[in-house]
């Protein structure tokens, strides 16, 4: 799953918000880098959630729909339209309102914590909430917009720009994948945070 999705499992704290999104960041053992148990309990779901959507069959028959083209960046490119699906879909899977939501969780990323981020984090923050990708998530064009962003941060030549029509060749598979597998998503999330 990408940055929305979680987002979404994390507790209402700016420092658990951090740390679902550090997952990404933080290589190797997360103790290493922070002392603080929010963070590292965000860390470590981020990593369980990773673990479990890479090998589950309904994720893996979405990357399976990817053109040979891009089939080397077929799990990037799910991750992202899997966040495209949550965000279209938002008040299927969340009592609060989507656009209240996102504010209040660019506000929290705002906040000042404690807590020394990697510098491409706080780069990557800073550009998610200057151009609310949340937001863009739910539409063609900001999807479009993301996976072409991706691709320039590629360090090597790369077919990833222009991926956006991968999602729109295979819109309603993909959808129905994501319907399948995000409500599972969310158990496997209850069990592991009980």
């Amino acid at each position: 799953m990408n940055y929305l999705a979680h987002l979404y499992f994390a507790d209402d704290s700016p420092k658990s918000l951090i740390g679902n999104l550090l997952g990404d960041f933080v290589k190797g053992k997360a103790s290493y880098h922070y002392t603080d148990k929010v963070i590292l309990d965000g860390i470590a779901l981020h990593r369980a959630i990773d673990k479990f959507t890479d090998f589950h069959p309904v994720v893996i028959e979405s990357r399976r729909r990817i053109s040979a083209k891009r089939k080397r960046f077929s799990g990037i490119m799910i991750d992202v339209f899997y966040d495209h699906f949550l965000a279209k879909h938002w008040k299927d899977y969340s009592t609060s309102e989507f656009d209240t939501q996102i504010r209040q969780w660019y506000a929290d990323l705002n906040a000042e914590i404690d807590i020394h981020l990697p510098e491409n984090m706080k780069v990557m923050m800073h550009k998610l909430i200057k151009h609310d990708w949340f937001t863009s998530y739910r539409s063609l064009e900001g999807i479009s917009a993301s996976i072409n962003g991706i691709s320039k941060r590629i360090r090597f030549e790369n077919q990833l720009a222009g991926g956006a029509v991968e999602l729109t060749d295979n819109y309603s598979e993909l959808q129905d994948d994501f319907s399948r597998f995000f409500p599972q998503l969310k158990n496997y999330v209850k069990t592991i945070q009980s």
